[in-house]
């Protein structure tokens, strides 16, 4: 059974949210409160997505699409009608919604690998009625082939970070509440290996967040990178993931375009070597698109509307 929020009851919550974000024990107590029932939001344009009240706030405490413009903005530039696409860190579905509901890819393979996203990342397909042209990958992708254990934010936000990213420490989210790591066995792929050996098609384009394992996830891709050249659009979550990231871009041929931010001025611009003395905060350069052919990404990505 679906549950809905009424107006006044996410202004409260919203507000809630906010008193008690910077005080860990507080925080603690309020996420613990919230009731982790399934509800739905609308999304537009496309509409109905079924999330959790506690693990997928950000979809209730701001507009769902706040923060997700330059991603959207850049599949809208790169994409192309019939394009292969990899959703990597899918979540609970919206971009692989997106990707075909709006983008026309022709198919979208959807990395996940927590089983609870999962559920709804196949209900909210479901409800798209796109089963057919979405598969479901139950792997993370990183720079090796197996398993391995994955720091779960099991109160937020549902994501997670791979273990070789935190070192056994709990997941960003659990640090700021202070709060143990929560940690799963997952497994992990390479793209290389799924392209070179398991019969996946070559991808057109790829959309990674996956939670500061961008650069890890890039170096178990470098046959795909060189051979393919795949356009990318990437969220970056650290100053030194963006410039590991940037270097194994740039040694493919790729050119990189972000909103670089210095000195608390942010500007469109094409990344250099130059920049990387710049990025030195953990959002200083927040995301990246990325392509071989220099001239898809001159003029400045535009935040995302639907047309």
């Amino acid at each position: 059974m679906h549950h809905y929020l009424r107006k006044g009851s996410v202004g409260m919550l919203s507000y809630i949210h906010q008193v008690v974000r910077t005080t860990p024990w507080l925080g603690r107590l309020a996420l613990k409160a919230i009731p982790d029932l399934k509800f739905q939001v609308n999304v537009e344009p496309v509409g109905k997505v079924a999330i959790r009240l506690r693990q997928h706030r950000m979809y209730w405490l701001r507009p769902p699409l706040v923060g997700e413009g330059f991603m959207l903005g850049t599949l809208q530039r790169l994409l192309r009608e019939g394009d292969t696409v990899y959703d990597i860190g899918a979540n609970v579905g919206l971009y692989s919604r997106f990707l075909v509901q709006y983008f026309r890819a022709s198919h979208v393979y959807a990395f996940e690998p927590m089983e609870s996203n999962r559920s709804l990342l196949a209900e909210n397909l479901k409800i798209a009625g796109c089963t057919t042209q979405v598969t479901i990958v139950p792997s993370a992708i990183g720079d090796q082939d197996g398993t391995c254990d994955f720091q779960v934010d099991s109160l937020t936000s549902n994501s997670g970070t791979l273990d070789a990213v935190t070192h056994g420490g709990p997941s960003q989210s659990h640090r700021q509440y202070g709060l143990p790591p929560v940690t799963e066995r997952v497994s992990v792929s390479r793209l290389d290996t799924l392209v070179e050996t398991k019969g996946f098609p070559k991808p057109d384009m790829i959309k990674l967040d996956v939670e500061g394992a961008e650069a890890l996830a890039l170096d178990g891709a470098r046959h795909v990178l060189s051979l393919h050249k795949p356009r990318l659009v990437i969220e970056l979550h650290g100053a030194k993931y963006a410039r590991d990231v940037l270097q194994i871009l740039w040694e493919h041929g790729y050119y990189c375009f972000g909103y670089l931010e210095v000195n608390g001025k942010s500007a469109y611009k094409k990344l250099t070597p130059a920049d990387l003395e710049c990025i030195t905060a953990p959002y200083s350069l927040h995301f990246i698109a990325a392509s071989a052919t220099e001239a898809d990404l001159l003029q400045p990505i535009e935040d995302f509307v639907a047309a």
